[in-house]
């Protein structure tokens, strides 16, 4: 046999070892299964990983893949099945594409990897009162000013689900002349804010407040609340 059509078979001989090595050369070492591919911000990601024999060690890493970062990692008591569950909690996780990566030892170091999307989550709810939503004002119409100053406090509360929210940011606008409020604030650990309130009247007037509560990955919650003014004038 000629030394070209040697060489020839034994390269198709390769190849063909190569063809049917392939599947087993990248099957999966173990598996990971999640429990949904999406979750919502403040949910949680629950998965099972099974290993063909336990493995000595596992580790778990989230990764944030659009900004390339470890969110977070734990390492996981070992066994040939695993269940986990992760919180995907606000303030640590934002809506985007993630990975969640197991390695393990199993005489080796192997890893695997499986996707996941944060979404969403649930809307907010914000409620609002005044302290005083009447106000009673005089002017006195021989003196120099011919306005009077009164100022107010809108109480908010912002809940999901139920619950409050901490460090929502509120927006807020008074709609009226000569008035302004404080701008913008954040809900504290119960879920509340005070905003300040104040105006410059010339005569009965009905103001109204409107403020939206903004928290990244939810919907924008909008509420509003009225101040009546009575101005009395005099000499």
């Amino acid at each position: 046999m000629e030394t070209k059509t040697k060489i020839v078979l034994l390269l198709n001989l390769i190849f063909v070892a190569l063809l049917l090595s392939w599947p087993v050369m990248t099957a999966p070492r173990f598996k990971i299964t999640l429990d949904g591919e999406t979750v919502p911000l403040g949910g949680e990601l629950r998965f099972e990983v099974s290993f063909p024999s336990p493995p000595s060690s596992v580790r778990v890493d989230v990764i944030d893949l659009e900004r390339n970062i470890t969110i977070e990692s734990r390492n996981l008591r070992p066994s040939k099945m695993i269940s986990a569950v992760i919180p995907i909690e606000e303030g640590r996780y934002r809506i985007g594409h993630y990975s969640l990566r197991v390695a393990a030892n199993m005489g080796g170091p192997v890893q695997e990897e499986a996707y996941f999307n944060v979404f969403g989550g649930a809307p907010l709810n914000v409620t609002l009162k005044a302290e005083r939503e009447n106000l009673s004002a005089f002017i006195n119409v021989t003196g120099e000013k011919q306005y009077v100053r009164v100022s107010d406090r809108i109480f908010a509360n912002v809940t999901i689900g139920g619950r409050p929210l901490e460090r929502a940011k509120l927006i807020a606008l008074s709609i009226g002349p000569n008035s302004t409020i404080t701008s913008v604030t954040y809900t504290n650990a119960s879920g509340e804010a005070v905003l300040d309130w104040s105006a410059n009247v010339t005569g009965n007037t009905t103001y109204v407040v409107i403020v939206q509560a903004v928290k990244p990955g939810h919907s924008i919650a909008s509420g509003e609340v009225r101040i009546r003014v009575k101005v009395e004038k005099g000499g």
